[in-house]
């Protein structure tokens, strides 16, 4: 069997999905709240002759005490309608579908660490036995973690770090900073911190840094920091734990590229696919890819002459090295997205585009290391996918050979035709099964059919295991037109026991599965897991016998034998006139078509032979100067 991914009831472009399986510990009545800290300390300012600089610690909490602190200031509290579930442990999640494997790696889990185990809430025990509760009783849960009161006043320039480990599931992550400057009567400033795990994915141990400055910017003398985890995010599962909070005094010069991406996908606020993170474009659908960095300034000033670089690189070869002039960075608000300006398209030239992100100020940073960020895509001449081309993993369904459809969603930018799916087939699925390709309509429920492809009956030369790229061509016969400024799902349909290849990580609600969840039952759901299934433009993709000269290609009609039509391929490298004739075996002149002129590229030509008698004959391109023939035959 392959690696459960726990998929998710799919809605379309904007939404949410439903809990679906899950882990959980019931929550204990014995656990028990600290008293709360009627004291706080300052932290220590700097005396004459001890300078304190960027990277002092201010103050740490380790849980070697759980809730009483072990921090020099306080004890913590829980809050929440279910605050309770916070508990101070040294062993690893357990739950109807948590392992306590999942243990946090932090630097001092040996001595404790604080767990919310949302999952164990959401099961009934016998002993240390759990059972998960029927799905529509999974709850929800909020609970805080808070710290006692600090006053910062002396060092209000931090950031806070922590360690954490975590997974959730199945709605959004609910694992969040928040920060009070009112000691806890309010809470007006929170961080996402678990926003770039997938949903269902276990996440390592992490290290997170948040930056306080503008959070307590004029307060900081009553500041108390809580993690929540919260329940309006709909999410019932599994666990997070949090070890080693520091609050850690921030450099004069210091800027962070936080992230950055070739990709702009949101859920919430896409109206297509376009900005999806596409691992291959193909030469027709080239168009600007929205190469972005998001940039904190994580310094005590703020940075004058701030310089954003992009630099794009192909084979060694520079495409791109452009310098954005962002001015003074101010310090609030500490963080900005910046968006390469001008535009950035890819040449139609095969190969890995490699982007470098990089930020610069006119005062050297101090800590150079995070200066920089990196992400590629690939320019393919026919493909497009968003898998990492690779197996790694694979999807099977149920594993039992019952009704598994699986597949990607993509943005057409410019019209073309779609010519096969290609996908890649794990070692193990049945020889002698049977798949087909589905294009679907994206835009309506339970994504209708729009075009079926021919039957392809899985042999063992199609298949691969982990690091293959053995990919099978599916072929829609004839082409489907695919329209401009569209979006569409492409689908493999598996009859009988099929395994999938999977490699890459897909936005939520991007690529769907449909089959039948021992939980939920047949329905369509949504992976995060990225199925290798990709859209081909190659118009001799099906063609086993592709004659070409002078820059002219011609291919075998399909289908071949032909009853009431075919489809003839063609290739130009260059613009011209094109002209199609068909004879028969006397030489006499049957059919001609006048395509007219071509500009370069690829072309499938339909021809009627619903009026031909059967038997053997000839086809010939004529392309400017230059000819090709080939031999069709007709069956009634």
């Amino acid at each position: 069997m392959n690696q459960r991914y726990f998929l998710l009831p799919a809605l379309l472009v904007a939404g949410s999905a439903m809990a679906q399986w899950a882990n959980s510990v019931p929550a204990r009545k014995d656990f028990r709240a600290a008293t709360p800290s009627r004291d706080h300390i300052q932290a220590i300012p700097a005396q004459e002759n001890d300078s304190r600089d960027g990277g002092d610690v201010i103050w740490s909490e380790d849980f070697a005490n759980g809730l009483d602190g072990n921090n020099g200031v306080g004890a913590w509290t829980v809050s929440g309608p279910n605050g309770a579930i916070w508990r101070r442990k040294t062993t690893g999640p357990l739950g109807a579908y948590t392992a306590v494997t999942q243990i946090i790696q932090s630097t001092t889990a040996a001595n404790g660490f604080m767990m919310f185990n949302s999952d164990s809430a959401n099961c009934t025990w016998v002993g240390n036995t759990p059972t998960a509760l029927p799905t529509d009783q999974f709850t929800p849960w909020e609970g805080s973690l808070e710290s006692p009161v600090l006053d910062l006043s002396a060092t209000p320039y931090v950031e806070l770090q922590f360690q954490q480990r975590l997974r959730y599931c199945c709605d959004n992550a609910p694992h969040y900073v928040e920060v009070s400057t009112d000691g806890g009567a309010t809470w007006p400033n929170r961080f996402a911190v678990s926003a770039d795990i997938a949903v269902n994915a276990v996440s390592p141990t992490q290290t997170r840094k948040v930056n306080l400055s503008c959070a307590i910017e004029g307060s900081p003398s009553s500041v108390k920091i809580r993690f929540r985890h919260d329940g309006d995010m709909g999410t019932s599962h599994y666990q997070w734990q949090v070890d080693d909070v520091k609050i850690v005094e921030l450099y004069d010069a210091d800027l962070r590229v936080v992230s950055a991406s070739a990709s702009a996908f949101d859920l919430d606020l896409a109206a297509t696919y376009d900005s999806l993170r596409y691992s291959l474009f193909p030469f027709n659908q080239l168009r600007p890819v929205p190469l972005n960095m998001t940039v904190l300034n994580n310094s005590t000033i703020p940075q004058d002459g701030t310089v954003a670089n992009f630099t794009v690189t192909r084979s060694g070869t520079t495409v791109l090295n452009q310098d954005q002039s962002l001015g003074t960075f101010p310090l609030c608000p500490a963080e900005q997205k910046v968006w390469v300006n001008p535009s950035f398209t890819p040449p139609a030239e095969v190969g890995t585009y490699d982007v470098a992100f990089g930020i610069s100020a006119t005062n050297p940073d101090l800590t150079p290391a995070d200066n920089t960020g990196s992400a590629s895509f690939g320019v393919s001449q026919y493909d497009y996918a968003r898998d990492l081309g690779t197996i790694t993993s694979f999807e099977d369904g149920a594993g039992d050979g019952s009704v598994l459809i699986l597949g990607n969603t993509f943005y057409i930018a410019n019209a073309t035709n779609l010519y096969a799916a290609r996908v890649a087939l794990n070692t193990g699925s049945e020889i002698g099964a049977i798949i087909t390709a589905e294009l679907r309509d994206v835009s309506q429920a339970d994504f209708p059919i729009i075009a079926t492809s021919e039957e392809v009956v899985v042999a063992q030369s199609m298949l691969g295991g982990n690091g293959s790229s053995n990919f099978t061509n599916i072929n829609f016969n004839p082409p489907v037109a695919l329209d401009a400024q569209m979006d569409y799902m492409l689908t493999v349909h598996c009859y009988g026991n099929i395994r999938i290849g999977n490699n890459g990580t897909s936005e939520e609600q991007t690529s769907f599965i449909y089959y039948i969840s021992p939980t939920q039952g047949e329905d369509w759901f949504y992976t995060t897991t990225t199925p290798m299934v990709r859209m081909s433009f190659d118009p001799t993709a099906s063609v086993g016998d592709f004659t070409s000269s002078a820059g002219v290609g011609l291919g075998q009609n399909i289908p071949n034998p032909s009853r009431n039509s075919t489809v003839i391929p063609y290739t130009l490298d260059k613009g011209a006139s094109v002209v199609i004739e068909l004879h028969d075996v006397s030489g006499k002149l049957v059919k001609r078509i006048a395509e007219g002129f071509r500009p370069a590229g690829s072309y499938r030509s339909q021809l009627s032979t619903q009026d031909l008698t059967e038997g053997l004959y000839l086809y010939t391109l004529r392309a400017g100067d230059v000819t090709l023939t080939k031999r069709l035959s007709v069956e009634r």
